[in-house]
């Protein structure tokens, strides 16, 4: 048995539901690749964390975490309530690097978290700042 083995491991704790509720309503959506950004940075990993507030890209279907930048309807591209389409329900990795432009190519499927859910909100990335129209936008979801 090698004894000069050495193991890591990373896990993402980040349990963002207070209770189960709501998880029998999930929306199906298409992450833009283009706006994901490297985390940690230079480590060549892109991902989006379970939790992530996500929003609708203005004239588009596909979605991006509203922390991404200012890719909302309202004016000078900021998110409104109207843009917001729930909560990412699972981590989701990007392929992309080493030879890989992200682009329609890269896009992932992922699921949202959108209605009649318990939110831990010191768990959620990108609410704060956001409170009014996240919970504008998930109005029958409690944010606590």
């Amino acid at each position: 048995m090698p004894w000069n083995i050495q193991r890591t491991a990373a896990l993402s704790d980040n349990e963002f539901l207070r209770s189960p509720a709501g998880l029998d309503d999930s929306l199906s959506v298409v992450i833009d690749s283009t706006k994901v950004a490297e985390l940690p940075a230079s480590s060549g990993m892109y991902q989006l964390y379970k939790g992530t507030v996500m929003g609708k890209i203005n004239a588009s279907s596909k979605v991006c975490a509203i922390s991404a930048g200012a890719y909302g309807s309202g004016s000078s591209g900021a998110w409104v309530a109207a843009d917001i389409v729930g909560i990412l329900a699972n981590n989701v990795k990007f392929w992309i690097g080493q030879g890989i432009t992200a682009g329609a190519a890269t896009d992932e499927p992922a699921a949202v978290l959108w209605h009649g859910c318990d939110f831990n909100v010191s768990k959620l990335l990108g609410y704060t700042g956001n409170e009014t129209i996240v919970k504008a936008a998930l109005f029958t979801c409690r944010f606590r």
